[in-house]
């Protein structure tokens, strides 16, 4: 039986990618080519009267194209390495053809480094590294082709930076058999379904809505530029709207709607695991593109879950961790660093939140919000709106009388939904956890450390000194939890032992 050759991981010289790199970095230079020149090529050929001396000079063209593209990845592929400097705690990927860039990371401030792999790197058989930093608004740098080996061990030492080459391969090997057991948590069929019934409707509707209007523009520009008119169109349309029709058109976008959240679920969640390591979650999920997230405890900055109605009858959980972000702690919207673990049940939720905290976060004393919380919201999204109708009605355009039958059922579902968001807004405290329950549908919980506050802002409006009613701000680096209208003096005395807590803490925030 012939001996394995000795495969060295000695990173400390520069490293070329994977020869396949060279197919990769063609096809994503080609497809951005297409993409940017296939309406403007379709065009020509339309309006071109000599089809066939235009067919050869495309062929031709194309041609060309394909030689220069792939010499562009060959010569990029060529200037492309990397090494680690272990000496001065730096990671170096230089790269360039014409104009060569040199990039230093340091390996402190390496927030994470995934593993992926994309449908055309499963054909070709290699995978693609990403390095993300906090301080960075994108990835921070990605080697395109790598073998799983070279990735995986080179992830180690990138997050692992103490250890030796020795120790290094024991820990890979370590894992490996850790991959062999059992997961924590896997998602069947019959979850990933529930969670597209069940979850992300909004997100489903803004790309079904992003994908309609994107067919319409389509549209119009290929009728405009085959010179058809659109009135005819238009003239069908109109001829053909009924009520029936209508009705027909929402149940079918609901359906559309669905359909496209199930998808979307089992594209991003498809083989969904999660795997206990060493002091760490590995987290891996895809169809078309496999990702794997080595999720460690001491990067964790905010932990939150989040329930609907029939979740609950489902016994399904949302899951989202977050980490360090270059903007998330002033943009609530900022999901770069987000870990999501869908379909968990409570037991597995307590066991993520065991593994990242320590320990089953508990709710300590409530700090319930005062009833100008709900008081300025109805004024805002009821009495506001309901008078501008009122007005408009009766002055300035009286075909919305018509219309006013609507105002009772706008009053009720919004002041229900008012009533349910006000129900929900609280915040725990005790002296290990801080939890902020908040919500209408989903209602999610937001758990953080007070060793992992950044900063602390209690703030009160002159017209609520008499009521001694404030708000409190806490700033994370993953995110911000904004509890409102609360008793000030309360706020005050928490401040001021959160602020007691982390200069006394000997933990740090990451």
């Amino acid at each position: 039986m012939s001996e394995e050759p000795n495969i060295t991981y000695d990173f400390s010289a520069p490293r070329k990618q994977s020869a396949s790199g060279i197919i990769i970095m063609f096809a994503n230079s080609f497809q951005k080519v297409v993409r940017a020149l296939a309406l403007p090529l379709i065009l020509i050929i339309v309006k071109s009267k000599d089809s066939g001396n235009l067919a050869l000079i495309l062929i031709a063209f194309l041609c060309l194209l394909t030689i220069v593209l792939a010499l562009f990845a060959y010569f990029s592929y060529q200037k492309f390495t990397f090494f680690l400097d272990e000496k001065r705690q730096e990671f170096i990927i230089n790269s360039g053809i014409f104009s060569k860039t040199s990039l230093t990371i340091q390996l402190n401030k390496i927030q994470q480094v995934n593993i992926n792999q994309n449908l055309l790197q499963q054909v070709v058989g290699v995978y693609s590294l990403e390095i993300d930093t906090a301080g960075s608004e994108k990835k921070e740098a990605s080697i395109k082709a790598i073998d799983h080996a070279t990735a995986t061990i080179l992830k180690q030492k990138l997050l692992s930076r103490d250890l030796s080459e020795s120790e290094t391969v024991n820990t890979q090997a370590d894992n490996q058999v850790v991959e062999s057991a059992p997961p924590l948590l896997k998602l069947s069929t019959n979850t990933l379904l529930k969670i597209g019934i069940t979850t992300n409707y909004g997100a489903s509707l803004l790309l079904l809505t992003g994908f309609i209007f994107g067919a319409f523009q389509l549209f119009k520009d290929y009728t405009d530029a085959l010179e058809i008119e659109r009135e005819q169109f238009t003239k069908m349309l109109s001829k053909g709207i009924t009520l029936f029709s209508l009705c027909f058109v929402v149940a079918f976008a609901l359906i559309m709607i669905l359909a496209t959240n199930i998808v979307r679920t089992f594209v991003k969640y498809f083989n969904f695991k999660i795997i206990k390591q060493k002091g760490a979650l590995a987290v891996s999920s895809g169809l078309f593109t496999r990702k794997n997230v080595l999720l460690t405890p001491n990067k964790v900055q905010l932990s939150a879950y989040s329930q609907n109605y029939f979740q609950k009858k489902f016994d399904l959980l949302n899951m989202k961790i977050k980490q360090a972000s270059f903007d998330s702690a002033d943009k609530e919207d900022s999901k770069k660093s987000d870990i999501e673990i869908p379909g968990c049940s409570e037991t597995e939720r307590n066991e993520v939140l065991k593994m990242i905290l320590s320990r089953a976060p508990t709710k300590g004393a409530e700090l319930k919000p005062n009833y100008r919380f709900i008081f300025l919201q109805t004024m805002i999204w009821i009495v506001f709106p309901i008078s501008v109708f009122a007005l408009l009605s009766s002055y300035a355009l009286p075909l919305l009388r018509n219309y006013l039958f609507m105002a009772l059922p706008y009053i009720i579902v919004v002041g229900t939904m008012l009533y349910f968001e006000f129900k929900r807004h609280r915040l725990y405290v005790d002296e290990h956890f801080i939890i902020k329950k908040s919500g209408i549908w989903d209602v999610e919980h937001e758990i953080i450390e007070p060793h992992k506050i950044q900063a602390i802002t209690a703030k009160q409006y002159f017209w609520h000194k008499g009521a001694d009613v404030g708000h409190l701000i806490i700033h994370t680096a993953a995110g911000v939890i904004h509890f409102k209208y609360g008793n000030y003096s309360y706020i005050k005395s928490l401040v001021n032992y959160w602020t007691y807590k982390i200069e006394v803490s000997k933990k740090d925030w990451m």
